[in-house]
Order: structure tokens, then C-alpha cells, then sequence
């Protein structure tokens, strides 16, 4: 038992990194399982966030960390359950904000601390990244939720639409396809931009330095 959780642990940031991009393929399954597209999402999500629960390692923050992501697990299936509700809908889009939130913390405070430049420090330089990613599509999402047509997307409909704008934020693409309308979302699409460029040049730079302590 003890080496199944020793090679669980070894592995945590793979297992992250891999259920990301899972969900990031959420169209592809979608294509694949039309019937039963909503359940699809809900299971994806799900999935991140079982993914994560193996990050945090400080036994001061397990407590809140395993109680934030159960309420969020929880509401996810509840809203799933009770289709349209706006209530759910919102309290979904928090929580998930602060157990994300959370999960990048703890990823980039490992980045950081860790003394080694390796396979597992690559990994969650990664999915520290797509964290970001996500947590700017729960903002855009919660946004357009409170304040409606924040976006002018098209005929694009459904919440997958905001992650798509986030991670094409903060690598700068940006195609045109979403444009933020109101000020509020223009000042957040600004943020995840200049948040996303700054990830990037910092962890290069704590991966250049611990390579040359290193060597």
C-alpha cells in the first residue's frame, strides 16, 4: 500500500497534467458521445478536480483543501442534476474559482521550493499553466453570467466557449473569434494576458537557474 501511494504520489503532476487535457478535449468526446454531452462535461470537471486533491502535501491546508473540493464536487453533480438553476450555477462557478485557485497556489509553491529541475518539475510547470487557463474561463464565465452579452462570440454557445477565450488570452493569440464587450471583461481579458505572458518568462527563468545549480 505504501509503494502504490509512494508511486501515486511520484506520478501526481502526470495524472493532473493528463486530466486537463483531457477536459480541454471536451468537443472531441462530445463528437464521440452526442447523447449525452452535459454528462460528459460534468464527468470531465469531475475529473480535474480528483486529479488534484493529490497536490497538496501540507498536512495545514488538507483539511479545507479536501472539504473545498468535495463542496465542489458536489455542486457540480447538483447542478447536472438539476438543470437551469442559476443559484447552482453560480455557487458551481465559485467554488470551483477557489479550489482552482487554491490548486495553482500550491502547484506554483512547489515549483518554486523544489530544489531539482526534472520530469515532475516540467509536468507541473505545465499544468500550472493550464490551471491558469481554466481559473480565466470560470472568471469569464462567471462574468457573462452576471453581467449577460459581456462577450459577443457569434454562434458559439455553451461554457466551453470561455475556456476556449481564456487560453487563447493568455498565450496572446488571440483570433477575434470572442471579443469582451463590457469593461469588465475587457479589464480581465487584460489581466489573464499580462498573467499568462509573466508565468512564462518566470518559470523559465526558475527552470534556467535550478539547470545551472544543476550542472
Amino acid at each position: 500500500m505504501k509503494i502504490l501511494k509512494h508511486h501515486l504520489q511520484e506520478r501526481k503532476f502526470l495524472f493532473v497534467l493528463l486530466s486537463l487535457v483531457n477536459f480541454l478535449l471536451t468537443p472531441i468526446h462530445l463528437l464521440i458521445f452526442s447523447s449525452i454531452p452535459a454528462l460528459i462535461v460534468v464527468i470531465n470537471f469531475s475529473l480535474v478536480i480528483l486529479a488534484g486533491i493529490s497536490i497538496c502535501k501540507e498536512e495545514r491546508f488538507k483539511v479545507i483543501y479536501y472539504a473545498i473540493a468535495v463542496v465542489t464536487l458536489i455542486i457540480i453533480w447538483l447542478e447536472y442534476m438539476s438543470v437551469g438553476n442559476f443559484n447552482l450555477h453560480v455557487a458551481r462557478l465559485i467554488a470551483s474559482l477557489f479550489f482552482f485557485s487554491f490548486l495553482c497556489f500550491m502547484m506554483i509553491k512547489d515549483l518554486v521550493q523544489s530544489k531539482f529541475f526534472d520530469l515532475q518539475s516540467i509536468l507541473g510547470a505545465v499544468a500550472g499553466y493550464l490551471f491558469i487557463g481554466l481559473i480565466g474561463g470560470i472568471i469569464f464565465e462567471f462574468i457573462d453570467t452576471v453581467l449577460p452579452r459581456s462577450f459577443s462570440h457569434g454562434e458559439a454557445i455553451g461554457g466551453y466557449i470561455y475556456y476556449y477565450f481564456s487560453f487563447i488570452s493568455i498565450t496572446t493569440v488571440g483570433y477575434g473569434d470572442i471579443t469582451p464587450i463590457t469593461p469588465q471583461a475587457q479589464s480581465v481579458t487584460l489581466i489573464m494576458s499580462i498573467i499568462g505572458q509573466f508565468y512564462l518568462a518566470i518559470v523559465v527563468a526558475l527552470f534556467v537557474g535550478k539547470y545551472l545549480n544543476k550542472k
